[in-house]
C-alpha cells in the first residue's frame, strides 16, 4: 500500500493506493489538477509539464525506435533483462542483466521481504516485473507511455503493479512511503541531481535506500562533458536530432557524488559488477589509443 500525493501541491490524494489500474483517476482537492488513468497508467504529469516534455518525448521515442528497441513480442519483454541473442541492443541488455543480478543479490536481498520499491525510469517495466517476482511491491514511474518501448509495454506482464507517468523531480507519492527508490538507468536524465535525489529521499521511509544503477560515472568531469558532446553529435548524424531539448546532466563523477552526499546527508555504498574482460580492458585500450576516459558503471546505494 502506498499513499499518493499531488505532484504540484503535495496534497494527499484519496485513500492508500495499491494496484488500481481500472479506476478513473483523481482530482486534487488542493489545486484542482486532474490526474486521469489512461490505458491503465496513472497520468501524473500536469498539463503544463506535459507540454514542456513534448519535444524530449518525441526525440527520445524516435531515437529508441531507430535503435531497434520497440517490439510487440510479449515473450521478448518477459525475458528481460535476459538479452535476445542477435538483437540490435543485445550488449546493452547483457549489461542490464548483470547489473540487475548485483542489485537483486547484494542489495534487495539484504533489506528484507515485502519491500515497497519505486522504479524510476521504469521504461517497459522489466525491473518492476522482476521485483514483483521476488515478492516485493513495485511502483513503476516513467515519462514515456509508449506501447512498444514505454510504460504501455508493461501490459505484457499483466501487470499486477501500478504504473505512473510522472517526473522524477515530482513523484506522485506522499512522504515516507517507500523502502527503496531505484533509478533504473535514469538518474543521468536529471537536470539537478540534488533536487532529484532529494525528491527520492522525501518519499523514503526512515532507513530506506536510494539505488542508482547503470548511469555512467567518470573520474574526471572533462571526460563526461566530452562524452555528452560526442553523443549529441552522433545522434544528430544518425537520427537527425541532437536529443538535447532537456538540459540533462547525462553523467556522474566521483566529485558530484561526494557533493550530493554532503548536501543531502547521505552515504554511498558501491557495489561493483563484473561485465567481462572486454569491458574491463576499456580504460587500457582508451589510454593506448589516446582516447577519452571511458565511463564505468557501479551500483550505488545511498542511505
Amino acid at each position: 500500500m502506498i499513499h499518493l500525493a499531488c505532484p504540484k501541491c503535495r496534497a494527499l490524494l484519496d485513500a492508500p493506493n495499491d494496484a488500481r489500474p481500472n479506476d478513473e483517476g483523481v482530482t486534487c482537492d488542493g489545486c484542482g489538477e486532474q490526474y486521469p488513468v489512461v490505458d491503465g497508467i496513472h497520468r501524473f504529469l500536469p498539463t503544463s509539464r506535459l507540454a514542456h516534455y513534448e519535444p524530449f518525448l518525441r526525440d527520445y521515442t524516435a531515437v529508441r525506435l531507430a535503435e531497434g528497441r520497440g517490439t510487440t513480442d510479449a515473450e521478448y519483454f518477459r525475458r528481460l533483462p535476459e538479452p535476445t541473442p542477435g538483437g540490435p541492443i543485445e550488449w546493452q541488455w547483457e549489461i542490464r542483466r548483470r547489473t540487475w543480478a548485483t542489485v537483486r543479490d547484494r542489495v534487495l536481498s539484504k533489506l528484507g521481504d515485502g519491500l515497497v520499491v519505486v522504479d524510476v525510469g521504469a521504461g517497459v517495466g522489466w525491473l518492476s516485473n522482476r521485483v514483483h517476482e521476488l515478492g516485493h511491491f513495485p511502483h513503476a514511474v516513467d515519462l514515456t507511455v509508449d506501447d512498444d518501448d514505454g510504460l504501455g509495454a508493461a501490459r505484457h506482464y499483466g501487470p499486477p503493479w501500478p504504473r505512473y507517468q510522472a517526473e522524477m523531480d515530482a513523484l506522485p507519492f506522499a512522504d515516507a512511503q517507500a523502502d527503496v527508490v531505484v533509478f533504473n538507468a535514469s538518474l543521468h536524465y536529471s537536470t539537478d541531481y540534488v533536487r532529484t535525489i532529494g525528491e527520492a529521499r522525501r518519499v523514503l521511509k526512515p532507513g530506506g535506500r536510494v539505488v542508482i544503477m547503470d548511469s555512467p560515472i567518470y573520474g574526471r568531469d572533462e571526460a563526461g562533458r566530452q562524452m555528452v558532446a560526442e553523443r549529441h553529435a552522433d545522434f544528430e548524424r544518425r537520427f537527425g536530432t541532437r536529443s538535447d531539448s532537456v538540459d540533462s546532466i547525462e553523467y556522474l563523477t566521483d566529485a558530484m557524488l561526494a557533493d550530493i552526499g554532503a548536501q543531502l546527508g547521505m552515504r554511498w555504498e558501491r557495489h561493483r559488477t563484473w561485465y567481462g574482460w572486454q569491458w574491463a580492458l576499456r580504460p587500457w585500450k582508451a589510454r593506448l589509443r589516446r582516447k577519452r576516459q571511458p565511463s564505468r558503471f557501479v551500483v550505488l546505494v545511498g542511505r
